[in-house]
């Protein structure tokens, strides 16, 4: 039973965070969550979204609290070193 209300618990808090989010904001949470750990530019080259609508909404949602840094990287579009991201746990 105790299992079960933190099933429960776990899906009401996923629920809430597509309430909370704006839809952009929303697809960058998501392709961080199905990509793993994305670089900005990744995101942008995967979404066909203009980076310069990707990076503003990761750095809400590392604001938010949802996301947190990856590593430090080169970008293996850019070449530059780079922050990828991840889903805070």
């Amino acid at each position: 039973k105790m299992v079960q209300m933190l099933k429960d618990t776990s899906l009401e808090a996923s629920n809430t965070i597509k309430i909370e989010l704006g839809k952009r904001q929303q697809l960058v949470y998501d392709m961080i969550k199905k990509l793993g750990c994305p670089t900005n530019l990744g995101m942008s080259k995967f979404s066909k979204v203009p980076i310069n609508q990707i990076t503003p909404r990761t750095n809400e949602l590392v604001k938010l609290g949802f996301v947190v840094e990856c590593e430090k990287r080169p970008c293996s579009i850019s070449g530059k070193t780079v922050w990828s991201w991840r889903i805070k746990q």
